[in-house]
């Protein structure tokens, strides 16, 4: 087994021919289980080579399930267990307070961010440029994971999901620990006008996450439009966890939407997981 820091906070696990992504200030692993997949050490084929999780973008699913069987066995988290989300770009917030998946395997629900305080069951979102944001809230034993595009963002999905937990179980933003996942940086995620629109009316700092690009565009720092969010709902900054990583610089770990899908032709996705302890 290999270990590496790799951008600000996380850290690179190889072993046996897979990479996993992990960041330790999130939580002790007693405590929390947790990873972000990278698209190195499945057996999915091209386009979607090879640890394509996800049974949504046209890849054979008998791969699809035996990548699920190595990760689980990688990150100790049994997948097939696991409670997902049928993700919307919205900022619709589910709980799950079930020991064990849906009764049918599939998605829980229409959602974005997903929240439980049962241990012993994974979350998970898959992701492919969109922001994964994972949240640990270690007094009251609870985690949430949300999915922000740019209509996440606008639409506070990370923050919904925050507060979901303190409605369900008292969660407090100031004792919560957060970390900001791979996404596309603001070094290649290019937007129009009407984008920038909408973070123009969204946010009064809009302004301080949109740097000119070329005529008519704008580069957005989706990572930080977050941690403005998250700031401000009362997360404390040194429990605000930055990964600095981009999925389109990083293309050979991550899948990315905008560097690889065309029409016909989607990429596949990496995911986020979170499982408490007992």
């Amino acid at each position: 087994m290999k270990t590496r820091k790799l951008g600000a906070e996380a850290v690179l696990t190889e072993r046996g021919g897979m990479a996993t992504i992990h960041f330790p200030r999130l939580a002790d692993s007693r405590a929390l289980k947790h990873a972000v997949s990278t698209r190195v050490g499945g057996i999915s084929r091209r386009p979607h080579g090879s640890l394509n999780v996800s049974f949504k973008v046209e890849d054979d699913p008998v791969r699809v399930a035996e990548n699920r069987t190595l990760l689980s066995r990688a990150l100790g988290m049994d997948l097939s267990r696991g409670v997902s989300l049928d993700q919307v770009h919205g900022d619709r917030v589910l709980k799950w307070d079930q020991a064990g998946p849906p009764p049918d395997g599939g998605p829980l629900g229409k959602g974005d961010g997903i929240i439980t305080n049962l241990p012993g069951v994974p979350l998970m979102i898959l992701v492919a440029d969109c922001l994964p944001i994972l949240i640990y809230d270690p007094v009251h034993k609870a985690a949430g994971l949300a999915h922000a595009g740019w209509r996440g963002t606008v639409g506070h999905t990370a923050v919904k999901t925050l507060f979901a937990m303190g409605e369900a179980y008292g969660t407090r933003p100031e004792e919560v620990r957060v970390a900001l996942g791979p996404c596309i940086g603001p070094c290649c995620y290019e937007v129009g006008w009407d984008v920038k629109d909408e973070f123009s009316r969204s946010f009064p700092w809009a302004s301080e996450i949109l740097a000119p690009s070329a005529l008519n565009r704008w580069k957005l720092d989706m990572p930080q439009a977050h941690a403005r969010q998250l700031l401000e709902a009362g997360v404390r900054e040194e429990n605000l966890i930055r990964s600095g990583l981009c999925t389109v610089k990083h293309n050979d770990l991550f899948y990315s939407h905008r560097a690889e899908a065309s029409s016909g032709k989607p990429t596949g996705r990496f995911g986020a997981f979170i499982l408490l302890g007992g």
